[in-house]
């Protein structure tokens, strides 16, 4: 493996094809998908009532971060975002999933 593989690797994880592949995903559309929503707090339920608090904190971090970026994509990428206030959706949303994470896995006992 030389460097141009290495190179033409990270290639794929630049910003603007990262965007289009979002995108592409639709995940623009998941903050209002009920599905989606349901089967997320569904999952949160069980494994916090069967005991798995490790789990659901998990659980939580990813969907909230999921939820995060599909708000901020759906305000826009760019120039367009940032007058729309999709930096802040990130940023708080990013802070509010990070804080929900560490409360339910380190701090929470019982």
């Amino acid at each position: 493996m030389n460097l141009a593989a290495v190179a033409d690797f990270f290639e794929n994880f630049r910003t603007d094809r990262l965007i289009e592949q979002l995108n592409a995903w639709n995940v623009g559309d998941l903050h209002s998908n009920p599905w989606f929503i349901g089967t997320f707090v569904v999952m949160v339920l069980i494994s916090y009532v069967i005991g798995w608090r490790a789990v659901s904190a998990i659980i939580t971090g990813f969907g909230g971060f999921i939820i995060t970026i599909s708000l901020t994509l759906a305000k826009g990428t760019g120039t367009e975002g940032l007058e729309g206030g999709g930096l802040y959706i990130i940023v708080i949303g990013g802070a509010v999933a990070v804080m929900l994470f560490i409360y339910l896995l380190f701090i929470k006992t019982e």
